[in-house]
Parts: structure tokens; C-alpha cells; sequence
């Protein structure tokens, strides 16, 4: 084939349609319904995911966790709405761990009985409000179920198998496991609720329900209050079938937490129930838990939310009624602060009074501190002490006068002993005349803990009267240095025993 150049051929090529260059509109059309077309996409499954799973669930997959601001706090149930009477069920021919929750006649089933910390407390309490529902106390021992004797956090619920669980309050769940320990538990987070020690502030809790024997919720499943949960069961280390209900803090190192490890209790020599049994690390639990059916049964009110700014309330016009309300309450408020100041004025007389008297009464205690380390060995672990100063002006009679309350005096209680290293617990008990605690104490002030001896901090530093539970309220000390400590909770006269330094070996 011969081949020529199309230039010398006299050949010339053109186009039949010139071509032109795309407009930069032409691009920003292309590149808007790209972006048109994303967003279509983005919220077609985004309006999916919250219409079939909620914003809780939208939220946790697009930031990797739950926005604690969209949990609210609505109060609390018990984690079980009814039980049987147990004493009415065995006319049946019921057995607890042998028959199932079905298999309980509805005319059986009675609402949880309260749960009343003078009762658990008391070991020689037979057939009392609850003591047959509540077999083991708050931080109770296996051996005789008692509050306070043991390091079990938590209450044991006895109840059959299948008896219905339920949330306490609205939360989310932390976690869904099974161990040998707790066998099929569930651990739900609540946050924004009122703190047990200080109710007018919030903070998280955790609440645990083991034993079960079957769950019905999944890790980071948004719960309310009294949904139902989970079935109790026996499941784990268990003698019997109940559930073990507690509400762990969110300073806990884990959750659910335990005063103690296998390892620890290795070192002293104790295996799982003896340690329990014998306290181990008791004041752990204090620490890191809540007394749960205290908590429940105290049902906190929701913190109010004022709302700043409202033009229409500022301006609305008040009728007679608004104004003689507003007189009213402006009265009462008037009447409050000066008998308020006048209570103070009061105080203030008797530590003056007072003043006359502690010299001597620190120079007794300091004595008191040099006793050889044998006789402080041969003195009880526990001491409990109520001391009265004899004087008119200051007594608790005066006190109980002039403050127009049912309390007489306070009582104390402690181990006697501090390392220096850690908080210990103090129990602060009301009395009346008779030297026994009040149940409904009528307390309308706030009671200020002080050292009258020595040097010490306190959580908190005041006790309201929502801090007592049938009389009695558990609060955290801390002494600094070396020096005996002796608390005083005022206006009240009354001293707590010496709480010596006592170094860890």
C-alpha cells in the first residue's frame, strides 16, 4: 500500500461538531447533585435508624456512646414488684427453691415488704417486717444475714425462680454477664440521679441484679424505670434461689463490685464465706456502695429545672390572690431567718460556755491517748459512747428545749482505731431520753460534725435529716496525724469515745 502524506495529498480534517470546553457551572451542577444525592442517602438511613431504634441507639453508633444528658431521672421502683408470703405459701404446700413463680397463686403474692435497717440489724429479730424476704443485709455476714456484720455488699432477695426483675430507674445497660460468682447478672447505669449523701446533687450509680436465669436485655440497651429485665434464678455461687441486689457508686473500681479479691482473702487466710463472714475489707463497701433498698424506698424527687428569662411570666399582671400568696411566703421565709439566727445566737452561747470546759476535758483525753498499748489490746473492737457535759447552760435537755426537737442526744459509733491511710466509717445515732434511737427523728437544722479533740475531715461535713435512715446516718472521717480524735456533732454536747491512731503492720 502506498502511504502519503495527507499534507502533500492536499487532504484537511476537520471536525463536523466543534468541541467546547465544560462551563465551571456545568461542574458545580455535577458536583451539587453528588451532594444531593450523599445527603439523600445519609438521612434515608439515618431517619431508619432513629424510627426503629431511637436516638439513643443513633447517637452510640455515630459517637461510640450514650449522651447521659438524654437519660432523666424520674424516681425509683423496687427491682421486684411482688413476692410470696412465705408463711401463707407453705399452706400450700409451696417451696421456694422447688417451685417456680408461676407455680405461686396469685392470692399468695404480697408487694416486697419494706426493708427496715433497725430489723436486718437486729439478730434476735423473728419473723419481723421483711426478715424473711431480706436474707442476707447491706454488708451483712452469710452466718447470721445481719446488716453491718459482714463485708456482702448489697441485699439477698429471696424469691422463687422466675419471680420478674426490674429496672429501678431509667439508665442504660453496662454490661451482661455470667461468672461463677454472680452467675447471670446485669449491670445498668444510672445516670443523673440524686446522690444518697447529698440529694440536691446528681450523680451516676450503678445498679447490679445477680443470680438470674435469664436476661432479657442487651449491653447498651436504653432501660426505664420498671421495665422488666431479667428472671431470677440460682445461678452462680448460690445456696438457695434469690436475687442479690446492689447499687455500686461510680467511683468503684468495676462494677460489679466486691470489697475484696480471691487473692486478698488468700492472705489472711480465709476462703470466700469466711471472709464475708469475718467483714473482710468492710469498710470498702461503705465506700464504693449504697445501701440499694434504702435508696429505692427513698424515691428522691427529680431536681427542678427553673427556667431564666420567661418575658411572659416577668410581665403577666398578678391577681389579689398571687399577692397574698407571694405576703405569705415572704413572712414565713422572714420568720425562718430569724429563728435561724436566733438558734445560732443560741449555739454560740454554748460553745462559749463550753469553752470553760474543754481544757480540762483535753488534757483528760490526751491522758487518756498515752495508755499502754496492752490495755487499749483488752478494750472491745467496737465502742459506743454517749457523753454529756453537766451543765445547765449546755445540756441536752437545754439543747432538746431549745431547739423544740424529739432528740435528746446523739450517740456514736466506731472501731476506735485509725491508720491514717484511708477514710473510716462513723455511725451517728439520734436518741431520745430513754437512750434509744429515734425512728422519725423531728429535726428541722442541719447537724455540723466537728473534732472537739484532734483533727480530722468529714463527708460530708453536715448531716441533713434526708442523711437519716430509722435514726441513724453513715458518714466518711478522715484523721490528720497522729493525735486521738474525739467528734462532736453540734449543737448537740454529746462526745464520741477516743479514736486512736493505730499504725498498719
Amino acid at each position: 500500500m502506498l502511504n502519503k502524506n495527507k499534507r502533500k495529498a492536499v487532504f484537511k480534517i476537520k471536525s463536523l461538531h466543534r468541541k467546547r470546553e465544560p462551563s465551571a457551572f456545568y461542574y458545580l451542577r455535577q458536583k451539587a447533585s453528588f451532594l444531593i444525592a450523599a445527603f439523600s442517602v445519609i438521612a434515608f438511613i439515618t431517619g431508619n435508624m432513629v424510627g426503629s431504634h431511637g436516638w439513643y441507639a443513633f447517637w452510640k453508633s455515630v459517637m461510640g456512646g450514650i449522651d447521659d444528658s438524654l437519660i432523666v431521672y424520674t424516681g425509683t421502683v423496687t427491682p421486684v414488684e411482688k413476692v410470696p408470703d412465705y408463711e401463707k405459701w407453705a399452706e400450700y404446700g409451696g417451696i421456694s427453691d422447688e417451685n417456680t413463680y408461676r407455680q405461686v397463686p396469685q392470692d399468695v403474692l404480697v408487694t416486697l415488704p419494706r426493708y427496715q435497717s433497725a430489723i436486718q440489724k437486729n439478730e434476735n429479730a423473728q419473723h419481723g417486717k421483711g426478715s424473711d424476704v431480706y436474707s442476707v443485709g447491706n454488708l451483712g455476714s452469710y452466718a447470721t444475714g445481719t446488716e453491718g456484720q459482714g463485708s456482702h455488699p448489697g441485699v439477698d432477695i429471696r424469691m422463687p425462680t422466675g419471680t420478674p426483675v426490674r429496672s429501678i430507674a431509667n439508665g442504660v445497660v453496662f454490661e451482661t454477664k455470667e461468672d461463677s460468682g454472680f452467675g447471670k447478672y446485669v449491670v445498668i447505669r444510672h445516670p443523673n440521679v440524686p446522690d444518697p449523701q447529698r440529694p440536691d446533687k446528681l450523680t451516676a450509680l450503678y445498679s447490679v441484679y445477680a443470680h438470674l436465669n435469664a436476661v432479657y436485655v442487651e449491653k447498651g440497651a436504653i432501660v426505664s424505670k420498671g421495665e422488666y429485665i431479667a428472671d431470677s434464678g440460682r445461678t452462680g455461687f448460690v445456696s438457695g434461689s434469690h436475687l442479690h441486689f446492689q447499687i455500686d457508686r461510680e467511683e468503684a473500681p468495676w462494677h460489679p463490685y466486691w470489697p475484696f479479691t480471691s487473692a486478698e482473702a488468700q492472705r489472711e487466710g480465709l476462703n470466700f464465706v469466711e471472709a464475708v463472714d469475718s467483714g473482710l475489707f468492710q469498710a470498702r463497701g461503705y465506700l464504693y456502695t449504697v445501701n440499694p433498698m434504702l435508696y429505692v424506698q427513698a424515691n428522691y424527687p427529680p431536681a427542678e429545672t427553673m427556667i431564666a428569662g420567661n418575658p411572659s411570666a416577668e410581665n403577666r399582671p398578678e391577681s389579689n390572690e398571687q399577692k397574698g400568696l407571694i405576703s405569705s411566703v415572704i413572712a414565713k421565709l422572714s420568720e425562718r431567718v430569724s429563728r435561724l439566727q436566733a438558734r445560732r445566737d443560741e449555739r454560740l452561747r454554748i460553745r462559749i460556755a463550753r469553752m470553760q470546759t474543754d481544757s480540762a476535758e483535753a488534757q483528760a483525753i490526751a491522758m487518756e491517748s498515752q495508755m499502754p498499748i496492752e490495755a487499749e489490746k483488752s478494750q472491745k473492737p467496737i465502742v459506743t459512747s454517749s457523753e454529756t457535759i453537766a451543765s445547765a447552760d449546755n445540756s441536752s435537755e437545754g439543747i432538746k428545749s431549745i431547739l423544740k426537737t424529739n432528740v435528746f442526744t446523739v450517740d456514736f459509733r466506731h472501731d476506735g482505731e485509725f491508720s491514717g491511710r484511708q477514710w473510716e466509717k462513723l455511725t451517728v445515732i439520734l436518741l431520745d431520753e430513754k437512750g434509744d434511737p429515734i425512728v422519725n427523728p423531728d429535726l428541722n437544722y442541719d447537724l455540723r460534725l466537728v473534732t472537739a479533740y484532734g483533727n480530722a475531715d468529714f463527708k460530708p461535713k453536715f448531716l441533713s435529716p434526708l442523711d437519716f435512715s430509722e435514726g441513724q446516718a453513715v458518714m466518711d472521717i478522715l484523721p490528720r496525724g497522729k493525735r486521738t480524735v474525739v467528734i462532736q456533732a453540734m449543737p448537740f454536747p454529746a462526745l464520741s469515745a477516743p479514736i486512736r491512731f493505730a499504725p498498719e503492720t
